[in-house]
């Protein structure tokens, strides 16, 4: 099982580069940077460009803000870049951010994500000399040439996905199913597993030939319940300013709707403390990767032979230090999952 971090919230690149390296000499497998407050495949390109081995990714791009042919032209690059050490996760984004940000309505993703998918692949995988034409309902591409050579015949394409339908899709199209931020052991080994696998089976595809990576919530403090705390605040966080479509879709297929409710209700009107108190103890416990270093390998152990790597998103801790200083326990926690 792969493991690493999920970058992208730093306050400068410097951070987000020197965080990189240091992963990579504590032994993570994989940096995976997100598209927030920053672009996601600028940073890829500038953690291949300071790393040697780790596999560096997107978790995720936006679908909705760029073309699927321009996505399939970074991806190749930034393979080239990293000596095959690329791996693109895409997604639909928040719908709110979607329709806020750039206008675009989002919320009937499930065709264009298809699409989506299907050019980027053919578009990756394309030889020199080699045209790529698509005629779907929502993209079309017309007669693309490839000049150069893929740096390989191919390279993995992850779709963000939480919603049964959305999974069906990812199974059918992508090479895996990229669930996160909070999903319980049960529910990648009971329900994202074999739906995703009846799904590619019904459309000739290998079960074997998906991947599960999953994106996880991980608060490490050496004080245990500091760490706790710190989680229960990260997912009210998820409530606010809006109730995040997506994660508020987990929280509720896993069996916490009643807290879904109440976040719904409290966050938008900032009401975080009272928020916070009605955060169950078994959310934490089970949607959550949350104690002190050592608690949280033995978590992370949990999802052992059901995920394929846990990209850790750092929550940030009451009076840590600033800058990378803030990633000590996370670099702790990767050395001993290592050693």
């Amino acid at each position: 099982m792969r493991i690493g971090p999920l970058l992208g919230f730093e306050p400068n690149f410097e951070s987000v580069v020197t965080v990189a390296k240091e992963m990579e000499a504590a032994g993570a497998s994989s940096v995976m940077l997100a598209e927030a407050g920053r672009s996601a495949v600028t940073q890829a390109a500038a953690v291949i460009a300071a790393t040697d081995s780790v596999q560096v990714g997107t978790y995720v791009v936006n679908a909705f803000a760029r073309s699927p042919w321009i996505t399939g032209l970074t991806a190749r690059d930034l393979d080239e870049m990293s000596g095959g050490r690329f791996v693109l996760g895409v997604g639909t984004g928040n719908v709110h951010f979607n329709d806020w940000y750039m206008g675009v309505d989002s919320s009937k993703a499930l065709q264009p994500m298809r699409d989506f998918i299907q050019i980027v692949r053919e578009v990756i995988a394309a030889p020199v000399g080699s045209r790529v034409s698509f005629e779907g309902p929502v993209h079309q591409m017309k007669k693309w040439r490839a000049s150069f050579s893929p740096y390989r015949d191919s390279l993995p394409v992850y779709l963000s996905a939480s919603g049964p339908k959305m999974m069906r899709v990812a199974a059918e199209v992508s090479d895996g199913i990229g669930v996160g931020i909070m999903a319980s052991v049960d529910f990648m080994r009971d329900t994202v597993r074999p739906n995703a696998f009846a799904a590619a089976e019904s459309v000739g595809r290998k079960s074997s030939a998906l991947t599960f990576p999953m994106g996880a919530l991980v608060s490490v403090n050496r004080d245990s319940e500091l760490a706790r705390e710190a989680a229960k605040a990260a997912v009210c966080g998820l409530f606010h300013p809006v109730p995040h479509p997506y994660y508020d879709s987990q929280m509720r297929q896993q069996g916490f709707a009643e807290t879904a409710d109440i976040l719904s209700d409290l966050m938008p009107q900032g009401r975080t403390a009272e928020a916070i108190s009605v955060v169950p103890e078994e959310l934490v416990d089970t949607l959550t990767i949350s104690g002190t270093p050592s608690e949280c390998v033995h978590r992370i152990a949990e999802y052992q032979g059901i995920v394929d790597e846990i990209v850790m998103m750092r929550v940030a801790q009451r009076e840590e230090p600033t800058g990378v200083g803030a990633y000590e326990p996370l670099f702790e926690l990767v050395a001993e999952m290592r050693s």
